[in-house]
């Protein structure tokens, strides 16, 4: 993007063509206050918290497109509410806030259960234009397969549904080994 794509998209927000909503869970009253300052004029509802407990239980029951969470919590970590975050629903979008970007939990959580990492403090204008970004990403995303609403299907679909991305996994996986080998298909090209 050139520097006058991301000037003009800074003035003038991403659009969203999905109505979204956002938590924000933070134990501290000041953190939470100032977050729901920076997204007060924006067109997604925000719900803010200071309970993991109450973050999970607005995942079980309604559709959240994105959490911006704190690490440090006296309840749970960060991560680990994103764990059972993308159990619970494996298409929001997970984003840790923490002053400790270099915890070593923090790194195990970016590398299986947190899509981004915002460090404190933050800058307001780049927060908005990142989870506007974030937001549309999942619209363009489209649901995979393996994302069916545990609400709306049945257990016996979902074992079938597995079994089925099971076997066709295991049906190809001979022919993409084989096209992989040297001596398949002439001489590779990259």
């Amino acid at each position: 993007m050139t520097t006058l794509e991301l000037e003009v998209e800074a003035l003038e927000p991403l659009a969203l063509s999905e109505k979204h909503t956002v938590v924000l869970i933070d134990d501290e009253p000041a953190i939470l206050s100032s977050l729901r300052r920076v997204f007060r004029s924006e067109p997604y509802e925000i719900r803010t918290t200071s309970s993991p407990e109450v973050a999970l239980e607005w995942a079980r029951t309604g559709v959240v497109s994105l959490v911006l969470l704190d690490q440090r919590m006296p309840e749970m970590c960060g991560t680990d509410l994103a764990a059972q975050l993308r159990r619970l629903s494996p298409r929001t979008v997970c984003v840790l806030l923490t002053a400790y970007p270099g915890n070593e939990l923090v790194q195990h959580g970016l590398s299986r259960d947190v899509d981004w990492l915002v460090s404190k403090p933050w800058n307001d204008d780049a927060l908005r234009l990142m989870v506007r970004r974030l937001l549309r990403g999942l619209e363009r995303r489209p649901p995979s397969a393996l994302e069916i609403d545990p609400k709306a299907s049945s257990p016996a679909l979902s074992k079938a549904v597995r079994r089925v991305a099971g076997a066709l996994i295991k049906g190809t996986g001979w022919i993409s080994g084989f096209l992989w080998m040297p001596d398949a298909g002439g001489n590779p090209r990259f």
